[in-house]
């Protein structure tokens, strides 16, 4: 669940870049952003610190964004974000800002996760389906392995869960036998 914060940041930054009409290359600046944080730890902690005075961590920025060529509501985001001390939840405003581009844009991101490594074909068949389930124009999936489900996939796209799991199935038939009463004696 967001934060009210964090929505209204990625609310104002998605309305903007839609009315200049770059709200792809923002999204693309503001992902290049979040993993130059992930790469570099000192980065992050020197544009979230408080410890460090506001001009020497918008002087950081600076050197940064101008290297990457960042688009300028990039740009004036991201010094936004230091003028407010709000660079410590970045990673959150950009995930709701995502959400906003998948619904803009017509995609949806669905997390599978199986077994063992699911082939191309088996993507593909999974994207066809939930394109149709969904009714979007995109789906995007983010699959992970977990051996403890046996076999069979579980499927989520947003507070929907398909569970094909042999573990769930398992679970069911053991509850069904729990419950199930023993016949009366004659």
């Amino acid at each position: 669940m967001t934060n009210p914060v964090t929505r209204r940041y990625a609310s104002a930054l998605s309305e903007l870049a839609t009315e200049a009409s770059c709200f792809d290359n923002v999204v693309a600046d503001l992902r290049g952003m979040a993993a130059l944080l992930n790469e570099s730890p000192a980065l992050k902690t020197t544009l979230t610190n408080p410890g460090f005075m506001r001009d020497e961590r918008k002087a950081v920025l600076g050197a940064v964004v101008d290297k990457g060529g960042l688009h300028a509501i990039s740009r004036n985001f991201l010094f936004l974000l230091v003028d407010n001390n709000r660079m410590g939840v970045f990673t959150e405003i950009l995930s709701s800002l995502e959400a906003l581009y998948d619904e803009q844009t017509g995609r949806v991101r669905a997390e599978v996760t199986s077994a063992s490594p699911l082939d191309d074909a088996a993507l593909e068949q999974l994207k066809t389906h939930l394109l149709s389930v969904t009714g979007k124009k995109e789906v995007i999936l983010e699959t992970q392995v977990d051996p403890e489900l046996i076999g069979g996939i579980v499927t989520r796209v947003g507070d929907l869960v398909f569970d094909g799991s042999i573990q769930t199935q398992l679970r069911l038939i053991r509850q069904k036998l729990l419950n199930q009463e023993t016949p009366a004696e004659a």
